[in-house]
């Protein structure tokens, strides 16, 4: 029977084989001039057809045979409404967040109150079922 493979890493933990496939599928590869060249140039044409297309996302069919959702670039202004929104949008979601944080806060004190009525109700109860009793009143 075939035993798994594994090899020792520099720091000496041992690998099972998906992490041995793992690790050899995200080693790091080189890319040759020429590909960046015509990944570029790729880039530039899916922008200019997009441009050509209108404003506004468009799936583009590139001269290879290829297919790119190009997105617009954005001018300045836009940018800066852009990061005004994200500012806006951080600033409701810690809002947000606190304001859920003081309500689970509310709901735990809530919960540890009807606990400790409970245990006053309970030991009252039983105070007067022990009264009752010595008084020679049958419960049951």
């Amino acid at each position: 029977m075939n035993k798994p493979t594994t090899h020792q890493t520099p720091d000496s933990t041992r690998l099972d084989p998906f992490e041995q496939q793992l690790a050899r599928a995200l080693r790091r590869v080189d890319v040759r001039a020429d590909t960046a060249r015509k990944f570029l140039a790729l880039a530039a044409e899916a922008e200019q057809t997009r441009a050509a297309q209108g404003s506004g996302p468009r799936l583009v069919k590139l001269s290879n045979g290829g297919r790119v959702l190009a997105f617009p670039r954005l001018g300045p202004h836009a940018r800066a409404w852009g990061t005004g929104a994200l500012a806006a949008g951080l600033l409701l979601s810690a809002t947000l967040g606190g304001v859920h944080l003081e309500h689970r806060q509310q709901q735990v004190r809530a919960e540890r109150e009807f606990q400790a009525a409970e245990r006053i109700e309970n030991r009252t109860l039983q105070q007067i079922r022990q009264q009752v009793e010595q008084a020679g009143i049958p419960l049951d």
